[in-house]
């Protein structure tokens, strides 16, 4: 699975709680070679140090001990149940006892390879990779088929919920006569017919917008249906962008992408330009916070409107035992060539340092109901790579 398979309904099962261990193993990949020696093996050293802890654990139990051990941590079942392999930039898998392996490939900045067992999986490099892929929707319209699709920094994936796609039920007194009737003007009422199904398309778009509350969403069609549509959405405010094109319900979808590319460039422009803005003006009403440790304690207390990170921020510190103070550390230089498996035992004397404190603030802030924007790197040179706006 890749990023943009990420739903709120797939989240908030990785998050239910499981009977322990529900097992991560995160790692970094070659983005030139998926999977190749180098990452297998990584894998297979981090698959020896989970089953390691699975044998020294006392609070496995005996049936899940056996379980996990014979049929599950295993490299050649990881492969499997990944396959085929892409290039993406980290590799996440979560196993658990009586339930399949899920393997996540994510667009995202290299993890540090680690093992945890806890009684959920680990979701914070997920939530992050998905807020790096800046995701949005498209909606098609087209007098054959309108369709919805999920879009993110390298793909689109169609969506097949809410509805989706839906056929046009448009009649027409003339569809009895055989074969096409060439600049046939449209029947009367024809407009209003239109007009009507696409209230339907809106009802639908309605239920996809307030499960994915923060997705802009982009409007592609002929110019007459993105007229009527833009005048009668109840959704006009989620509207990015439009794209006057016709035909596309039919094309695959990276050649739609293509097509969206410019109008993804300016809003994205304008979503930075906005960001810094309101950075300005949070930091003029006394609501800003600056810097890595400031941002931490805010997202700790819930206090964060909207978090700007640099898109390759990589931060390491310290966490203080009630989870509100953050420490800085210098961050730990890769040991992944040329003997991976030190990746997997990490000096004594950096055990307590976490690598993925970007990552954790991105899945806290997303967990408080805070926006969260990804910024070209420099943009928050003065602030240490991170800033946000403060509700309170």
């Amino acid at each position: 699975m890749h990023t943009s398979d990420l739903t709120p309904d797939i989240l908030a099962d990785l998050r239910r709680p499981r009977p322990y261990p529900a097992i991560t193993l995160a790692m970094p990949t070659d983005p030139d070679r998926p999977f190749g020696d180098k990452d297998r093996i990584l894998l297979r050293d981090l698959v020896v140090q989970a089953r390691r802890q699975l044998a020294d654990d006392p609070d496995v139990p005996r049936d899940a001990r056996l379980e996990l051990r014979d049929h599950v941590l295993d490299p050649d079942v990881v492969e499997d149940a990944g396959f085929p392999f892409h290039p993406s930039g980290a590799l996440v898998v979560h196993l658990a006892a009586g339930e399949p392996v899920q393997v996540w490939q994510l667009t995202s900045p290299a993890v540090e390879p680690r093992v945890e067992f806890a009684t959920a999986f680990l979701t914070r490099y997920a939530v992050a990779a998905e807020q790096r892929s800046h995701p949005y929707l498209v909606l098609v319209l087209d007098q054959e088929m309108c369709r919805l699709h999920l879009g993110s920094v390298e793909e689109l994936t169609e969506v097949t919920r809410y509805g989706f796609p839906d056929p046009p039920r448009i009649p027409s007194p003339e569809d009895s006569l055989p074969g096409p009737i060439p600049h046939a003007p449209p029947y009367e009422g024809h407009d209003e017919r239109v007009k009507q199904y696409l209230r339907t398309v809106d009802r639908r778009l309605a239920a996809a917008l307030d499960e994915l509350p923060a997705l802009p969403l982009f409007v592609v069609g002929s110019e007459k249906a993105v007229s009527f549509f833009t005048a009668l959405t109840t959704r006009r405010d989620r509207i990015a962008g439009v794209l006057p094109l016709t035909g596309m319900d039919k094309d695959p979808a990276p050649d739609l992408a293509r097509r969206l590319a410019p109008l993804l460039r300016e809003f994205r422009e304008r979503q930075v330009a906005q960001a810094m803005d309101d950075l300005g003006a949070a930091r003029g009403a006394g609501l800003y916070a600056g810097g890595p440790p400031e941002v931490w304690t805010a997202a700790a207390d819930k206090r964060i409107e909207l978090l700007v990170v640099e898109e390759s921020l990589a931060v390491a510190g310290r966490i203080g035992g009630d989870g509100r103070l953050l420490e800085v550390v210098p961050y730990p230089e890769p040991v992944t060539l040329p003997d991976p498996r030190q990746d997997a035992h990490r000096p004594a004397d950096t055990m307590d340092v976490a690598t993925d404190v970007v990552e954790q603030l991105v899945e806290n802030a997303v967990e408080a109901g805070s926006r969260v924007l990804f910024v070209p790197d420099g943009t928050l040179e003065a602030a240490g790579g991170v800033a946000a706006v403060l509700r309170f």
